[in-house]
């Protein structure tokens, strides 16, 4: 068993890379690191999913196969035009929240190889006339500055389509069982699943099921990986790992949606989006081990894996669990140990 130190560092590990949609490799490869000596069977497709395998014992046509999924890409922006003096215009990679972009750190991943610092900019208070101060800044207004002085000396490290994420480090709270960091959706099931890995690889001579873990690609836009991981698989049933809103916290009501706090425990979603009987099951063995957990109802698709993995193939049944998590798709995403 690992301590809590080694849990929280692997935590860090984790988020702190830098691997938005599309540009994985980062966290594949770490990922991937981690859990080799641990699985009987890893593969990469084209797409960029880790698809990693735990065999169980018995015949092979015999033998259930089970998925466990996280997405471990994250939201980030790229690279559309360098405007003459050096400033860079950017899109988005995922859902962005543009009232947060101004003073952002971020960093630009050059198809150079080189990892470029920048900032978001923005006007000074001073300088924003009274009726433009209650507005937000468009997306496209927006813009990054790497310190050069022209759109030269910028294309000598920066090219239309490198990829940019933000940056932030692990940082726990003073009570300690809670941490803030960007990428938690969804390095917070990427990091359960290779808890999982590690796990089940003790006890794989008592297995009578196989065991695939997908690492998910471009989850953010589209659950694409998921689509493909899923489909190549063809498992019998499976559980996505995610997070979900914690409605805790000033201005946000739970009338408005849901009762999920951080301490709650785990998240089992219910809805015609997940296979009953699964879920069923997932809320007996909680109740059985006295493990916390809530019910959040999903009255259509989720914006999840889940989604893209009941939909494969003649449909495969599966069950969605999160941990609850505060400010989602932000640099400071919370969540509680």
């Amino acid at each position: 068993m690992s301590t809590k130190e080694e849990d929280f560092e692997l935590l860090k590990q984790l988020t702190e890379i830098q691997s938005c949609s599309g540009n994985e490799s980062a966290i594949r490869s770490f990922i991937k690191d981690t859990v080799e000596d641990d699985c009987d069977r890893i593969d990469v497709d084209y797409l960029g999913n880790l698809i990693c395998t735990i065999s169980g014992n018995g015949k092979e046509n015999d033998k259930l196969k089970v998925l466990l999924d996280a997405h471990m890409d994250e939201i980030g922006y790229i690279v559309r035009y360098i405007d003459d003096n050096g400033f860079i215009r950017f899109s988005k990679v995922g859902g962005q929240n543009p009232r947060i972009q101004p003073g952002q750190q971020v960093t630009i991943h050059s198809t150079s190889g080189e990892d470029i610092i920048g900032i978001i900019g923005e006007k000074p208070i001073h300088l924003i006339e009274d009726k433009e101060r209650k507005k937000t800044s468009k997306f496209e207004d927006l813009f990054i500055d790497i310190g050069f002085s022209n759109k030269k000396e910028v294309e000598e490290y920066i090219s239309v389509g490198d990829y940019i994420t933000l940056k932030q480090e692990f940082t726990p709270f003073k009570n300690k069982n809670r941490f803030f960091s960007k990428s938690l959706d969804d390095r917070a099931g990427c990091f359960i699943l290779i808890k999982l890995i590690k796990e089940f690889s003790r006890l794989s001579d008592k297995l009578d099921k196989d065991l695939i873990f997908l690492f998910a690609a471009q989850e953010e836009i589209g659950t694409r990986g998921a689509t493909v991981g899923s489909y190549r698989v063809s498992p019998d049933l499976a559980i996505a790992l995610e997070v979900t809103h914690a409605i805790d916290f000033p201005g946000i009501s739970k009338d408005k949606f849901d009762d999920c706090s951080l301490g709650d425990g785990v998240a089992i979603r219910v809805g015609p989006n997940l296979y009953t009987k699964l879920s069923k099951m997932l809320v007996e063995t909680a109740k059985e081990n006295d493990i916390p957990y809530i019910l959040r109802a999903s009255p259509g698709p989720t914006p999840t894996d889940a989604r893209a993995i009941q939909m494969t193939k003649q449909g495969i049944p599966c069950s969605l669990i999160s941990a609850p998590l505060r400010y989602m798709h932000t640099n400071i995403e919370t969540v509680e140990y």
